[in-house]
């Protein structure tokens, strides 16, 4: 098994706490609406959200299966698994999300997501893909601040 890492990092105005609960806690509910194109449901197969919950991520070009490992609510802290479906392919054997969500003293945040990708019988992995996935998840953390914003500017009285 071939193991290939990427790591980005992402400086968000939103703060830790409130783009945790957003994308990590509130992900099935806050997802498929800040990412309608992309997300349609995510659904808990399995758990209480916490570790060895087993959640379905269902989209237009197919479904993924992932396992969330640790939570830590506190520290801003995940770590999940993605065990099936259409994101691993023919390559991949699973793919093993972390990210940290560190407050910044002007309120918003640093997400830092690091990525390792287990290939099959030590199968190479183009950069392109890893690039990729790299500028989806950073568009989708954008699109999530998008649509936190897009609440609170509408929830507010004049």
């Amino acid at each position: 098994m071939g193991v290939y890492t990427s790591e980005i990092e992402h400086v968000s105005p939103i703060s830790a706490a409130k783009l945790f609960k957003a994308i990590i806690l509130d992900g099935p509910t806050i997802l498929p609406k800040a990412l309608p194109g992309i997300v349609k449901s995510v659904e808990i197969i399995e758990g209480d959200g916490g570790p060895g919950t087993i959640r379905k991520f269902t989209s237009a070009k197919g479904y993924s299966i992932n396992e969330i490992e640790a939570i830590d609510k506190e520290k801003y802290e995940f770590r999940n698994n993605v065990r099936e479906g259409r994101k691993l392919g023919e390559n991949l054997e699973k793919i093993c999300n972390e990210y940290k969500m560190v407050q910044r003293k002007d309120g918003g945040c640093i997400v830092k997501k690091t990525t390792k990708y287990y290939t099959k019988n030590n199968q190479t992995l183009d950069e392109k893909y890893l690039k990729a996935d790299d500028d989806a998840t950073i568009a989708s953390f954008k699109a999530v601040e998008d649509f936190l914003w897009l609440i609170l500017i509408t929830t507010k009285s004049p």
